[in-house]
This record gives structure tokens, sequence and C-alpha cells, in this order.
């Protein structure tokens, strides 16, 4: 099932996309909720409800008339990851860490998936432009692959974190690197370096539509390929198969010791060649004009114009 919250007519609904059309979950059915979280804290009751009564409900509107937001408005919480080495690899070097310095953090990382919390207010869908950064001199973007978690959990272990993950989710983390490296020196942060704006969407996407992209003899992972475009150039092809960290993972070291609620976002950390930071000069940061697109097989494709 692909879940969404778009804009209609001056209105703001959440729903169900399916055949080009919008279906608002009050318009399928008067016992489903009309918030995004309720729907998914319920969907194990609500799933039944959508495939019974869809194909008599009347659409909201064609996909093409509404405007995609956030589907998720305003997550409960936003844990951010550092989940696939090449970006890890990538950035030491683009930071100019040298070969002792890279192989301490590597050690660390490849036994801890440490994250930060970011700003859950600042959830951008497609559909909305990003307004340049007003001081940033190296605004750019982050292509990460996100879970959704769909029921409370705590101290949960990554062999049963599967049933914990509700869906997957394109997300670009904008990320002000000039004042993420400033904050950082302090040994704090990132902050206010990611505190402007993050992008998602266009949909959630269940698990039982992407189980089908598991990896044989590795459920935890998924072989789902990625692109990344910059005002219609291919910059990077990759798949999310290539996670050090898998979600399963992430689960486990996010509810240790408390818990994880449904509307939680868990952000994958950047796919490798997934930020122009990795580019060593080779691109320069995003700039007013720029369109940024990110698509995921199963998923779909996330496009951001910058204004």
């Amino acid at each position: 099932m692909k879940l969404a919250t778009v804009r209609y007519r001056d209105s703001v609904y959440s729903g169900v996309v399916k055949d080009g059309n919008f279906y608002r979950f009050s318009g399928i059915h008067s016992s489903l909720p009309e918030e995004m979280i309720d729907f998914i804290q319920g969907y194990d009751r609500y799933k039944e409800v959508v495939q019974e009564h869809i194909d008599q409900a009347e659409a909201t509107c064609k996909t093409e008339e509404a405007a995609f937001l956030s589907p998720l408005q305003r997550p409960r919480t936003f844990r951010d990851f550092m989940s696939f080495e090449e970006h890890v690899v990538n950035s030491g070097k683009a930071l100019k860490y040298d070969e002792a310095t890279m192989e301490r953090m590597l050690a660390v990382w490849r036994k801890l998936p440490a994250f930060y919390f970011s700003n859950t207010n600042v959830f951008f869908g497609p559909d909305e432009p990003i307004r340049m950064h007003p001081t940033s001199q190296r605004f750019d973007i982050e292509f990460e692959i996100a879970v959704i978690i769909g029921k409370e959990g705590e101290n949960i272990d990554r062999e049963d974190a599967s049933d914990y993950i509700f869906g997957m989710t394109i997300l670009n983390d904008w990320s002000a690197r000039d004042i993420q490296a400033e904050e950082m020196q302090m040994q704090l942060g990132p902050a206010k370096g990611k505190d402007y704006a993050n992008s998602m969407g266009p949909v959630i996407v269940t698990m039982d539509e992407l189980s089908q992209y598991a990896v044989d003899g590795d459920p935890q992972r998924f072989d789902m390929t990625t692109r990344l475009y910059r005002n219609g150039s291919l910059l990077r092809e990759n798949n999310t198969k290539s996670i050090y960290h898998t979600y399963n993972e992430l689960i486990e070291y996010s509810s240790r010791g408390t818990k994880v609620y449904p509307g939680d976002v868990l952000g994958s950390g950047t796919i490798g060649g997934g930020a122009l930071l990795e580019y060593l000069g080779g691109q320069p940061f995003i700039g007013r004009g720029d369109e940024i697109v990110m698509e995921v097989e199963g998923i779909g494709s996330m496009k951001m114009n910058v204004i």
C-alpha cells in the first residue's frame, strides 16, 4: 500500500495512492482515522478495511491534481544514522582526515550505529519548494531511505525488529556543511547544521509491498536500485543492499533502554554518492534554481526544487 499526505483545494488530507488516484482515509470508509500516525498505529485492522472498500470509494482527486506534502507532517521523533560505509569514507576524505583518524573512526562506526536527533518541525514534501539556506555557503543534500516505525517497542532484538517496520520512504536531510563543521569542533552537533529542512516522500510504501525486494538469504537487506539526479543529469546510481548497519540494527539500537513509537522516523544516513560533499569539489554545493531528484526502486521518485 502507498500512503501520502496531500494538499487539495486548500485542504490537507492523508490517505492512499492507487492507480493514479488519491483517496483520503475517511473517504474510503468512515471507520478510518484522518491522521497518518493514527492509521499507522492501527494498520493491522485498517488494512482490511482499505482492501475491502477502496474499489467502491470515490477518489478524492487525481494524483496530478494534488500537491504532495511530507507523508508525516510532524514525525514523533526523527533519528538520523550513518549506515553506508561509502558515505562515511567519502566524507572523511572530504574533511581531510588522515589515515589513522579514519581508521579510528571506522572502528567505532562499525560496531556502533550512532545517530543524532533532528528537527521534526521542518519536514517538507516534494511539491513544497525549499528556500535556499539564508546563511550557509555549503548547502548540501543527503539522499537517504527512511523507515517508519509501526508499533511501540522497547529493547527490541534485531532478529525481531522487522516486525516493527511499517514502511519505507525517501528522505533528504538538507545540510549546512559550514555550520555543521563549526559546531562539531565543540564536540556538539550537527544541531543547527541540520535544523533547516528535511524533504520526505512522496509516499510511504508499506513493508507488505516491499518484501519482494528482500535479499535472498539476508532478509534484513533490500535490493533496490537508487538514482540521484541534479538538474536532469544522473550523478550516481547505487543500491540499498550496500547498507552496512541494517534497519534491524538501527531499531535495536534506537530502542535500547527506551521506547520507539508508531510514527517515529529512522533515517538510514546517506547512501554512497548521495551528498555533494562526497564529490571532492567536482560538484558545487546547492544554489537557487537547482532541481534534485532522488529515485528508489519500489518507492518512487522525489523531486525537489530550491528557490
